[in-house]
């Protein structure tokens, strides 16, 4: 079993559910797309040719640089703002195996299956719906307990919702934590700080 054997096998058993629950698309990428939110599931094929794995993405429109040229159907979910991967079966460790045969291939995709209904809906749940879930997402955040280019990213959210106080907490707290090394998170920052100061 190779992986665009297991990727047909997914295709034909899981994105039929996906696609009730509003995701498009074909091939290794689905969609799924409301207003300035957007949802990925991706199959991302492994180096050793023996696994793959099963990435997931959400993300907002205006966390994305130059948002004039704005594709949400092309978005990968590398470029998405919060990410994650759906775990396979302890056994299995680290991505999730084709199978030696059809048969296992087939319990295969039938984990992933259940995988779905508890991993990716809990992903996804607390990104689910723009803006009273992102709200929520903002104030319970707290600045230091997060990594600085993270602040930089709910810092641009905040500003976006109205929440300038929490923007200039969420880029204090990245300012004074990010590496000096850091010269491009820096100046972002910096800028995001100019930004949310002269905001009103």
């Amino acid at each position: 079993m190779d992986l665009q054997s297991f990727s047909k096998l997914i295709a034909k058993r899981l994105y039929p559910l996906l696609r009730k629950e509003g995701f498009k698309g074909s091939g290794s990428t689905l969609r799924r797309i409301d207003g300035p939110l957007v949802h990925v599931f991706n199959v991302q094929g492994g180096s050793g040719g023996a696994r793959c794995y099963i990435n997931l993405g959400a993300h907002l429109s205006f966390l994305s640089t130059g948002t004039a040229d704005w594709q949400p159907e092309k978005l990968t979910e590398a470029e998405c703002a919060f990410r994650d991967r759906i775990e396979p079966p302890p056994e299995q460790r680290v991505g999730w195996f084709y199978g030696a045969s059809e048969e296992e291939a087939d319990r295969n995709v039938s984990a992933l299956i259940a995988a779905w209904e508890s991993q990716a809906r809990a992903f996804f749940a607390p990104y689910a719906a723009y803006p009273a879930d992102f709200v929520r997402l903002v104030e319970g955040l707290v600045p230091d307990e997060v990594h600085p280019a993270t602040c930089l990213t709910m810092a641009r959210l905040a500003l976006e919702l109205g929440n300038r106080e929490k923007a200039l907490a969420l880029v204090d707290s990245g300012l004074a934590r990010a590496k000096p090394q850091a010269t491009s998170l820096l100046q972002s920052l910096s800028r995001m700080r100019e930004t949310a100061s002269a905001s009103s």
